[in-house]
């Protein structure tokens, strides 16, 4: 009973999701139309296509906060950026996190990206009085980002036990510079092979959609047979589960 209640609650979290991806969500009913139409000819189909919804949806949501994880972390390497230049010039921290939200809103050309807003919560909290470091430590709670982790940890040391913190910051900087410069080499050496996954996935669809529109009569016998249903089953579940290995294959995490 306690993992039927279970189930149903992460099924709501997830439906509850999903009212904020619609697009997504729009997007995978037209591919499960299309897959549909192109290798069953029925719209019942359908029916055992919903619980793929779930992981797709997942999936879908994951490279969305992939790509926002790249952007925070550019972001947030032009704000130290800004922060070790401006305590090289003598400005205490307090001020060279303001200097880098103006930097950052010129960056981000005022659409307000998220660590812009933390950063602009962070100095409306710490002309209050709050300690910098706490709200440094809090900003990094709410971004979830290791690398603004690491920043905030070793603002807290520093100002604990002291330290030079330009020198620490400025040798910060340069080594998530230095990770971006990898991620980046690696992203351009692996695209060709992305594009030729991206190809060879979609490829069998294009094939079969020329041949039915060129001879609509052609797949009759895996319309309307029961082995030419299941040859079409396997067909999709092996496509589906080419294109997941081909995916795993061309991802390099670091």
């Amino acid at each position: 009973m306690k993992n039927i209640r279970s189930l149903w609650n992460s099924c709501k979290k997830e439906l509850t999701c999903w009212k904020s991806e619609k697009r997504n969500f729009l997007k995978g009913i037209c591919i499960s139309v299309f897959i549909c139409w192109l290798f069953f000819n029925s719209a019942k189909m359908l029916i055992f296509m919903i619980p793929l919804a779930f992981p797709w949806m997942k999936y879908q949501r994951g490279k969305e906060r992939k790509k926002q994880k790249e952007v925070l972390q550019r972001q947030l390497k032009e704000m130290m950026l800004s922060v070790s230049n401006s305590l090289s010039v003598g400005y205490s921290l307090e001020h060279a996190l303001e200097i880098a939200l103006e930097d950052l809103k010129i960056l981000d050309e005022g659409k307000g990206g998220v660590l812009e807003k933390e950063l602009e919560l962070l100095i409306i909290s710490m002309k209050v009085n709050e300690p910098v470091e706490k709200l440094l430590i809090k900003m990094a709670e709410n971004i979830n980002l290791e690398e603004l982790t690491q920043f905030a940890q070793i603002v807290v040391i520093v100002r604990k036990n002291g330290g030079n913190l330009m020198e620490i910051i400025g040798k910060t900087v340069n080594h998530l510079n230095e990770s971006m410069q990898l991620k980046e080499e690696i992203r351009t050496m692996t695209a060709a092979k992305q594009m030729e996954k991206n190809i060879m996935t979609v490829m069998p669809f294009f094939v079969l959609l020329y041949v039915r529109m060129t001879n609509p009569g052609y797949f009759s016998v895996l319309y309307e047979t029961v082995l030419g249903k299941g040859i079409s089953m396997a067909a999709v579940l092996f496509l589906m589960g080419a294109s997941i290995w081909a995916e795993r294959v061309v991802t390099i995490e670091i």
